[in-house]
Protein backbone atom coordinates (compact mmCIF):
# COMPACT_ATOMS: atom_id res chain seq x y z
CA UNK A 1 0.00 0.00 0.00
CA UNK A 2 1.53 3.61 -0.92
CA UNK A 3 1.63 6.26 1.58
CA UNK A 4 -1.08 8.61 2.23
CA UNK A 5 -2.62 10.85 5.35
CA UNK A 6 -1.84 9.08 8.14
CA UNK A 7 -1.71 9.90 11.67
CA UNK A 8 2.12 10.59 12.80
CA UNK A 9 2.30 8.21 15.25
CA UNK A 10 6.21 8.07 15.46
CA UNK A 11 6.77 11.38 16.78
CA UNK A 12 3.69 11.62 19.66
CA UNK A 13 5.43 13.97 22.25
CA UNK A 14 8.03 14.65 19.83
CA UNK A 15 6.47 16.64 17.27
CA UNK A 16 3.21 19.12 18.13
CA UNK A 17 1.94 18.32 14.24
CA UNK A 18 -0.16 15.05 14.77
CA UNK A 19 -0.72 14.20 11.03
CA UNK A 20 1.57 13.16 7.80
CA UNK A 21 1.38 13.02 4.33
CA UNK A 22 4.22 12.02 2.84
CA UNK A 23 4.67 10.79 -1.30
CA UNK A 24 7.12 8.76 -3.56
CA UNK A 25 11.02 7.80 -3.12
CA UNK A 26 12.61 10.98 -2.91
CA UNK A 27 14.94 12.06 -5.62
CA UNK A 28 16.82 14.67 -3.46
CA UNK A 29 18.88 11.40 -2.67
CA UNK A 30 20.20 12.07 0.22
CA UNK A 31 22.59 9.34 1.19
CA UNK A 32 21.63 8.67 4.80
CA UNK A 33 18.08 9.00 4.19
CA UNK A 34 16.04 6.53 6.39
CA UNK A 35 13.25 6.92 4.27
CA UNK A 36 14.54 5.98 1.06
CA UNK A 37 16.73 3.20 3.03
CA UNK A 38 13.77 1.92 4.83
CA UNK A 39 11.79 1.56 1.78
CA UNK A 40 13.32 2.50 -1.05
CA UNK A 41 10.37 1.45 -3.60
CA UNK A 42 7.84 3.75 -1.79
CA UNK A 43 5.04 5.23 -3.79
CA UNK A 44 2.41 7.80 -3.03
CA UNK A 45 -1.41 6.95 -2.64
CA UNK A 46 -2.92 9.84 -3.92
CA UNK A 47 -6.45 8.19 -4.51
CA UNK A 48 -6.34 7.07 -1.02
CA UNK A 49 -5.36 10.78 0.55
CA UNK A 50 -8.15 12.84 -1.83
CA UNK A 51 -10.43 10.40 -0.64
CA UNK A 52 -9.73 11.33 2.68
CA UNK A 53 -10.21 14.74 1.75
CA UNK A 54 -13.12 14.49 0.24
CA UNK A 55 -14.93 12.60 2.96
CA UNK A 56 -13.15 13.12 5.96
CA UNK A 57 -16.17 15.00 8.11
CA UNK A 58 -18.05 11.96 7.40
CA UNK A 59 -15.46 9.22 8.91
CA UNK A 60 -14.75 8.29 12.52
CA UNK A 61 -11.38 7.51 11.86
CA UNK A 62 -8.47 8.83 13.65
CA UNK A 63 -6.88 10.89 10.61
CA UNK A 64 -10.65 12.02 10.08
CA UNK A 65 -11.32 13.29 13.67
CA UNK A 66 -7.35 15.48 13.75
CA UNK A 67 -8.96 16.62 10.53
CA UNK A 68 -12.14 17.86 11.95
CA UNK A 69 -10.50 19.42 15.45
CA UNK A 70 -8.26 21.80 12.84
CA UNK A 71 -4.76 19.77 13.80
CA UNK A 72 -2.26 20.20 11.06
CA UNK A 73 -1.00 18.08 8.77
CA UNK A 74 3.21 17.67 8.05
CA UNK A 75 4.65 17.66 4.27
CA UNK A 76 6.67 15.51 5.33
CA UNK A 77 8.71 13.82 7.05
CA UNK A 78 9.80 10.74 5.18
CA UNK A 79 10.34 12.72 1.74
CA UNK A 80 11.01 16.07 0.34
CA UNK A 81 7.64 17.35 -0.96
CA UNK A 82 9.29 19.58 -3.77
CA UNK A 83 11.68 16.94 -5.08
CA UNK A 84 11.79 16.14 -9.02
CA UNK A 85 10.09 13.05 -8.23
CA UNK A 86 7.13 14.63 -5.56
CA UNK A 87 6.60 17.72 -6.67
CA UNK A 88 3.82 17.48 -9.60
CA UNK A 89 1.59 15.68 -6.88
CA UNK A 90 2.30 17.48 -3.84
CA UNK A 91 1.54 20.46 -4.94
CA UNK A 92 -1.88 19.77 -6.13
CA UNK A 93 -2.56 18.19 -2.72
CA UNK A 94 -1.12 21.17 -0.82
CA UNK A 95 -3.33 23.86 -2.72
CA UNK A 96 -6.58 21.48 -2.11
CA UNK A 97 -5.73 21.11 1.58
CA UNK A 98 -5.34 25.19 1.51
CA UNK A 99 -8.50 25.66 -0.04
CA UNK A 100 -10.08 23.56 2.35
CA UNK A 101 -8.48 25.37 5.54
CA UNK A 102 -6.18 22.20 6.38
CA UNK A 103 -3.42 23.90 8.15
CA UNK A 104 0.02 22.39 6.48
CA UNK A 105 3.60 22.64 8.26
CA UNK A 106 6.82 21.87 5.67
CA UNK A 107 9.86 19.81 5.58
CA UNK A 108 12.40 20.48 2.92
CA UNK A 109 15.55 21.04 1.25
CA UNK A 110 13.90 22.91 -1.41
CA UNK A 111 13.17 22.28 -4.50
CA UNK A 112 10.48 22.78 -7.21
CA UNK A 113 7.37 23.83 -6.74
CA UNK A 114 7.70 25.81 -4.01
CA UNK A 115 6.67 29.29 -5.99
CA UNK A 116 3.63 28.09 -6.55
CA UNK A 117 2.54 26.90 -3.50
CA UNK A 118 3.70 30.40 -2.20
CA UNK A 119 1.35 31.77 -4.36
CA UNK A 120 -1.51 30.86 -1.90
CA UNK A 121 -0.68 28.86 1.19
CA UNK A 122 -1.05 31.16 4.69
CA UNK A 123 1.61 31.66 6.58
CA UNK A 124 2.91 28.37 7.81
CA UNK A 125 6.00 26.82 9.81
CA UNK A 126 8.84 25.10 7.06
CA UNK A 127 11.69 23.06 8.57
CA UNK A 128 14.46 23.69 6.16
CA UNK A 129 17.36 21.26 6.19
CA UNK A 130 21.11 22.13 6.02
CA UNK A 131 23.86 19.73 7.01
CA UNK A 132 26.40 21.18 5.42
CA UNK A 133 28.14 24.84 3.76
CA UNK A 134 30.23 23.04 1.39
CA UNK A 135 28.69 22.34 -1.82
CA UNK A 136 31.40 20.17 -2.96
CA UNK A 137 29.93 17.86 0.44
CA UNK A 138 26.87 18.51 -0.16
CA UNK A 139 26.90 17.41 -3.92
CA UNK A 140 28.66 13.83 -2.26
CA UNK A 141 25.78 13.42 -0.24
CA UNK A 142 23.01 14.80 -0.98
CA UNK A 143 23.33 14.90 -5.34
CA UNK A 144 19.77 15.54 -5.90
CA UNK A 145 18.79 18.17 -3.48
CA UNK A 146 19.49 21.98 -4.07
CA UNK A 147 22.78 23.84 -3.82
CA UNK A 148 23.12 25.21 -0.29
CA UNK A 149 22.40 29.19 -1.37
CA UNK A 150 19.57 28.16 -3.05
CA UNK A 151 18.14 26.99 0.96
CA UNK A 152 19.08 30.26 2.09
CA UNK A 153 17.41 32.22 -0.16
CA UNK A 154 14.67 29.83 0.08
CA UNK A 155 14.83 30.80 3.80
CA UNK A 156 14.78 34.62 3.23
CA UNK A 157 12.18 34.10 0.62
CA UNK A 158 9.51 32.71 3.37
CA UNK A 159 10.38 34.34 6.62
CA UNK A 160 9.64 37.90 3.70
CA UNK A 161 6.43 36.37 2.92
CA UNK A 162 5.31 36.14 6.60
CA UNK A 163 6.24 31.96 7.25
CA UNK A 164 8.21 31.19 10.32
CA UNK A 165 11.07 28.81 9.95
CA UNK A 166 13.08 26.92 11.59
CA UNK A 167 16.82 24.97 10.84
CA UNK A 168 17.49 21.48 10.56
CA UNK A 169 20.56 20.46 11.45
CA UNK A 170 19.99 17.48 11.19
CA UNK A 171 21.98 15.59 10.96
CA UNK A 172 25.30 17.02 12.41
CA UNK A 173 28.35 14.87 10.97
CA UNK A 174 31.59 16.54 11.40
CA UNK A 175 33.53 14.93 8.67
CA UNK A 176 30.83 17.22 6.56
CA UNK A 177 30.60 20.81 8.58
CA UNK A 178 33.65 21.21 10.82
CA UNK A 179 32.45 23.97 12.70
CA UNK A 180 29.14 24.97 12.68
CA UNK A 181 29.36 28.54 13.62
CA UNK A 182 28.67 29.83 10.02
CA UNK A 183 26.08 27.92 9.28
CA UNK A 184 24.33 28.86 12.11
CA UNK A 185 25.25 32.82 11.94
CA UNK A 186 24.10 32.70 8.07
CA UNK A 187 20.44 31.05 8.88
CA UNK A 188 19.90 33.36 11.92
CA UNK A 189 20.65 36.34 9.57
CA UNK A 190 18.34 34.44 6.65
CA UNK A 191 15.30 34.67 9.14
CA UNK A 192 15.76 31.40 11.35
CA UNK A 193 14.74 31.20 14.57
CA UNK A 194 15.47 28.14 15.58
CA UNK A 195 17.40 25.33 15.23
CA UNK A 196 16.82 20.89 15.54
CA UNK A 197 20.02 19.59 16.26
CA UNK A 198 20.52 15.56 15.97
CA UNK A 199 23.53 13.55 15.25
CA UNK A 200 23.13 10.70 12.79
CA UNK A 201 22.35 7.26 13.25
CA UNK A 202 22.08 4.51 10.66
CA UNK A 203 21.52 0.91 11.43
CA UNK A 204 22.95 -2.13 9.91
CA UNK A 205 19.66 -3.22 8.06
CA UNK A 206 19.51 0.28 6.91
CA UNK A 207 23.39 0.72 5.97
CA UNK A 208 22.79 -2.64 4.04
CA UNK A 209 20.71 -0.80 1.63
CA UNK A 210 23.55 1.57 0.67
CA UNK A 211 24.80 1.66 -2.51
CA UNK A 212 28.73 1.50 -3.13
CA UNK A 213 29.06 4.88 -4.16
CA UNK A 214 26.93 6.23 -0.96
CA UNK A 215 28.81 4.16 1.52
CA UNK A 216 32.22 5.80 -0.34
CA UNK A 217 30.68 9.01 -0.49
CA UNK A 218 29.31 8.93 3.10
CA UNK A 219 32.73 7.91 4.69
CA UNK A 220 33.42 4.53 6.11
CA UNK A 221 34.37 6.22 9.51
CA UNK A 222 31.17 7.74 9.81
CA UNK A 223 29.15 4.93 9.05
CA UNK A 224 30.92 2.60 11.54
CA UNK A 225 30.05 5.52 14.34
CA UNK A 226 25.92 6.13 13.06
CA UNK A 227 25.31 2.24 13.58
CA UNK A 228 25.79 2.58 17.05
CA UNK A 229 23.56 2.15 19.96
CA UNK A 230 25.53 5.11 21.76
CA UNK A 231 26.27 8.40 20.11
CA UNK A 232 30.76 7.73 19.49
CA UNK A 233 32.52 10.92 21.06
CA UNK A 234 33.14 12.59 17.67
CA UNK A 235 29.45 13.08 17.46
CA UNK A 236 28.28 13.91 20.99
CA UNK A 237 31.40 16.65 20.75
CA UNK A 238 30.05 18.32 17.04
CA UNK A 239 26.29 17.69 18.46
CA UNK A 240 27.36 19.46 21.65
CA UNK A 241 29.14 22.53 20.14
CA UNK A 242 26.76 23.06 17.54
CA UNK A 243 24.42 23.19 20.67
CA UNK A 244 26.92 25.84 22.05
CA UNK A 245 27.15 27.99 19.02
CA UNK A 246 23.16 27.80 18.46
CA UNK A 247 22.34 28.75 22.16
CA UNK A 248 25.19 31.27 22.04
CA UNK A 249 23.91 33.55 19.10
CA UNK A 250 19.99 33.24 20.93
CA UNK A 251 18.71 30.42 18.10
CA UNK A 252 15.97 28.37 20.26
CA UNK A 253 16.93 24.65 19.95
CA UNK A 254 15.69 21.12 19.89
CA UNK A 255 16.94 18.02 20.55
CA UNK A 256 15.21 14.91 21.26
CA UNK A 257 15.64 13.89 24.95
CA UNK A 258 16.89 17.16 25.77
CA UNK A 259 16.80 18.96 29.47
CA UNK A 260 16.73 22.57 28.75
CA UNK A 261 13.67 24.75 28.67
CA UNK A 262 13.32 25.70 24.85
CA UNK A 263 10.93 27.95 23.06
CA UNK A 264 11.62 25.89 19.62
CA UNK A 265 8.21 24.90 18.83
CA UNK A 266 6.75 28.49 19.40
CA UNK A 267 6.04 29.35 15.63
CA UNK A 268 3.47 26.27 15.87
CA UNK A 269 1.88 27.58 18.53
CA UNK A 270 1.83 30.79 17.07
CA UNK A 271 0.31 29.69 13.53
CA UNK A 272 -1.88 26.98 14.45
CA UNK A 273 -5.24 27.08 16.35
CA UNK A 274 -4.40 23.52 17.21
CA UNK A 275 -1.27 21.55 17.77
CA UNK A 276 -0.25 18.19 20.09
CA UNK A 277 1.81 18.64 23.36
CA UNK A 278 5.25 17.56 23.19
CA UNK A 279 7.40 16.41 26.51
CA UNK A 280 8.89 19.60 25.95
CA UNK A 281 6.02 21.04 27.22
CA UNK A 282 6.80 19.40 30.33
CA UNK A 283 9.80 20.18 30.46
CA UNK A 284 9.30 23.81 30.16
CA UNK A 285 6.75 23.81 32.78
CA UNK A 286 9.20 22.12 34.91
CA UNK A 287 11.81 24.45 34.63
CA UNK A 288 8.83 26.79 35.33
CA UNK A 289 8.13 25.80 38.91
CA UNK A 290 10.09 26.25 42.44
CA UNK A 291 12.52 23.91 43.74
CA UNK A 292 9.43 21.92 46.16
CA UNK A 293 7.58 21.28 43.23
CA UNK A 294 10.32 20.07 41.47
CA UNK A 295 11.39 17.14 44.14
CA UNK A 296 8.31 15.18 43.14
CA UNK A 297 6.77 15.05 40.13
CA UNK A 298 3.20 13.61 39.86
CA UNK A 299 1.27 12.07 36.50
CA UNK A 300 -1.30 14.39 37.52
CA UNK A 301 1.78 17.35 36.70
CA UNK A 302 2.38 15.64 33.28
CA UNK A 303 -1.18 15.36 32.51
CA UNK A 304 -2.71 19.09 33.29
CA UNK A 305 0.24 19.74 30.47
CA UNK A 306 -0.37 17.43 27.80
CA UNK A 307 -4.13 17.09 27.78
CA UNK A 308 -5.48 20.07 27.57
CA UNK A 309 -4.31 20.09 23.64
CA UNK A 310 -5.25 16.28 23.10
CA UNK A 311 -8.77 15.57 21.81
CA UNK A 312 -11.31 14.36 24.19
CA UNK A 313 -12.87 10.74 24.40
CA UNK A 314 -12.16 7.46 23.74
CA UNK A 315 -10.43 6.73 20.16
CA UNK A 316 -8.12 3.70 18.36
CA UNK A 317 -4.93 4.72 19.12
CA UNK A 318 -2.93 1.78 20.45
CA UNK A 319 -0.59 2.36 17.35
CA UNK A 320 0.84 5.12 19.15
CA UNK A 321 2.46 2.18 21.30
CA UNK A 322 2.91 -0.66 18.28
CA UNK A 323 4.53 2.28 16.04
CA UNK A 324 6.96 2.91 18.32
CA UNK A 325 7.16 0.33 21.22
CA UNK A 326 6.00 -2.43 19.86
CA UNK A 327 7.78 -5.03 22.00
CA UNK A 328 5.01 -3.60 25.10
CA UNK A 329 2.51 -6.05 23.15
CA UNK A 330 4.80 -9.05 24.45
CA UNK A 331 3.86 -8.36 27.92
CA UNK A 332 0.95 -5.76 28.33
CA UNK A 333 -2.45 -5.86 26.95
CA UNK A 334 -2.80 -2.65 24.87
CA UNK A 335 -6.50 -1.59 24.38
CA UNK A 336 -7.27 -0.55 21.02
CA UNK A 337 -9.59 2.26 21.74
CA UNK A 338 -8.50 4.06 24.62
CA UNK A 339 -8.75 8.11 26.13
CA UNK A 340 -5.58 10.01 25.32
CA UNK A 341 -5.36 10.01 29.49
CA UNK A 342 -4.78 6.18 29.24
CA UNK A 343 -2.30 6.17 26.87
CA UNK A 344 -0.60 9.05 28.46
CA UNK A 345 -0.29 7.24 31.53
CA UNK A 346 0.94 4.13 30.20
CA UNK A 347 3.99 5.84 28.46
CA UNK A 348 4.59 7.36 32.10
CA UNK A 349 4.52 4.25 33.99
CA UNK A 350 6.03 2.28 30.85
CA UNK A 351 9.97 2.72 30.93
CA UNK A 352 10.20 0.80 27.41
CA UNK A 353 8.10 3.55 25.51
CA UNK A 354 9.86 5.64 23.49
CA UNK A 355 7.98 8.97 24.82
CA UNK A 356 8.65 8.00 28.58
CA UNK A 357 9.60 10.91 30.71
CA UNK A 358 12.44 8.90 32.28
CA UNK A 359 14.42 9.11 29.11
CA UNK A 360 14.90 12.69 29.43
CA UNK A 361 18.20 13.16 31.68
CA UNK A 362 16.50 15.76 33.99
CA UNK A 363 13.90 13.30 35.33
CA UNK A 364 14.85 10.16 37.86
CA UNK A 365 11.94 8.11 39.16
CA UNK A 366 12.34 8.36 43.29
CA UNK A 367 12.83 4.85 44.49
CA UNK A 368 14.50 2.95 47.89
CA UNK A 369 16.80 0.76 47.12
CA UNK A 370 16.18 -3.06 48.35
CA UNK A 371 18.35 -6.53 48.09
CA UNK A 372 16.58 -7.19 45.24
CA UNK A 373 16.64 -3.89 43.07
CA UNK A 374 14.98 -0.68 43.01
CA UNK A 375 11.31 -0.62 44.39
CA UNK A 376 9.78 2.56 42.46
CA UNK A 377 7.84 4.87 44.54
CA UNK A 378 4.14 5.55 43.31
CA UNK A 379 0.98 7.82 44.04
CA UNK A 380 -2.33 6.75 44.75
CA UNK A 381 -2.98 5.01 41.20
CA UNK A 382 0.07 3.29 41.03
CA UNK A 383 1.82 5.68 38.68
CA UNK A 384 5.63 6.40 39.27
CA UNK A 385 6.75 9.92 40.91
CA UNK A 386 9.70 11.40 39.66
CA UNK A 387 11.91 14.26 40.96
CA UNK A 388 13.23 16.92 38.21
CA UNK A 389 16.69 18.84 38.80
CA UNK A 390 17.67 21.37 35.42
CA UNK A 391 21.33 19.91 35.60
CA UNK A 392 19.76 16.27 35.03
CA UNK A 393 20.70 13.14 36.66
CA UNK A 394 23.18 10.64 36.08
CA UNK A 395 20.61 7.62 37.13
CA UNK A 396 17.70 6.49 36.53
CA UNK A 397 16.75 6.64 39.81
CA UNK A 398 16.62 8.59 42.89
CA UNK A 399 16.91 7.30 45.91
CA UNK A 400 14.87 8.52 49.08
CA UNK A 401 14.44 7.89 51.86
Amino acid sequence: MGDSLSVYYGEFAVSPVPLELSFNYCSHKCAYCFANLNLPGRKADIKKTMRLLADYQNRETLEATLLKQGYPVLVSNRVDPFAASNFKQAVPVIRVMAEMGIPVAIQTKGGLGIADVLEFLPPSVWYVSISMLDDAVRNRIEPGAPAIDERFRLIETLTNRGHKVTLGLNPIVPEWLPDPMPLLKRAQAAGVRGVWIEPLHLNKKQQANLSAREIINILKPVLDRAKRRKTATEDLTAYCRARECAQAIGLEIFSIGQMNASDYFKPYRELYPKTFPTNQDFVNWCHSQPETVRQEIYFDDYAEVMLPKLPEGVHPISSYIRATSYWITETHKIPNRMSFRQLLALTWAEHRTQQHIGHIGCFAALGKQDPDGWIEVVDDNDLPVFAFSPSGFSEYFKEVN
